[in-house]
């Protein structure tokens, strides 16, 4: 009997100690709880009281075409939120869509400072009569200026503006060892390619085969063809093996021939204007 009652107290006492650890648990809970609470009110009031209204917007880079007012203007309008709350990656998408923005950089500058950083995009030739391209062939639309009129002009109602751009690099590389510019490319409805060069003569280039026509052509024009500049009018090169000359001079009316290492003939021959 005496066995039983000492094994019923310790029994009591095994309870009482388990409910005590579930107490001090619960209690160690409560208090990590309150401390989270706490945590997290005061750092959103601490963010709050960091978070100030911006009040300041600084803009720097390189304008020639861009409106710098313009651009505050857009910053100004766009922002959404206090000093750390913008969304500054949001923000960087908005402005790039403008036009005449490549790129920019956003950061923030304590205590209530917004500075932007923008690259301007550069205008690489004139597309249409009131638009101009980048090196990629993107459109940048404006008025022209006469800062600009000295830009090539690239004009196709066939081919897509980033095409235009991209064959227009490609010719420029292959006509710059004969220090001729081009002034006009232009590609027809029908897809026919024409140079109208620095010098006033055009490059009939022709549809396909581009590249190895203005070899032909740069041969011929290292070749002796550069000696008379200043009377050529237009160059065919649509010919399998060489090329035709139309003179602005018609007494020049002797054709001249010139066998050129790999290609057969190069014919300067005259032809009606």
């Amino acid at each position: 009997m005496a066995k039983l009652k000492q094994k019923k107290a310790r029994g009591k006492k095994v309870k009482a100690f388990l409910e005590f650890e579930e107490l001090i648990r619960s209690l160690k809970l409560l208090i990590a709880l309150a401390l989270l609470i706490t945590s997290i009110a005061v750092t959103a009031a601490g963010f709050r009281n960091l978070d100030r209204p911006l009040t300041n917007i600084v803009v720097k880079g390189k304008f020639s075409h861009l409106d710098q007012q313009v651009l505050i203007s857009i910053l100004t309008n766009e922002l959404q939120g206090g000093f750390l709350s913008l969304d500054l990656r949001e923000l960087k998408l908005i402005i790039e869509t403008h036009p005449w923005i490549r790129q920019v950089t956003l950061t923030r500058q304590w205590p209530s400072t917004l500075t932007a950083e923008v690259s301007e995009e550069v205008p690489i030739a004139r597309w249409g009569k009131h638009a101009f391209l980048n090196y990629q062939g993107k459109k940048l639309e404006m008025e022209h200026s006469r800062t600009l009129k000295s830009l090539p002009e690239l004009q196709s109602p066939f081919v897509s503006s980033e095409q235009m751009m991209q064959q227009y690099q490609v010719l420029t590389q292959q006509i710059a060892s004969t220090g001729l510019i081009i002034e006009r490319l232009v590609c027809d409805s029908n897809g026919l390619w024409s140079i109208f060069t620095s010098e006033g003569f055009e490059l009939i280039v022709g549809r396909d085969q581009l590249l190895l026509r203005m070899r032909r052509f740069v041969l011929a024009w290292n070749f002796g063809l550069d000696t008379r500049l200043h009377a050529i009018k237009r160059v065919d090169l649509r010919y399998p093996n060489g090329l035709a000359v139309s003179w602005k001079n018609q007494s020049l009316d002797a054709p001249e021939t010139r066998t050129i290492s790999y290609i057969p003939t190069v014919s300067f021959e005259q032809r009606p204007a």
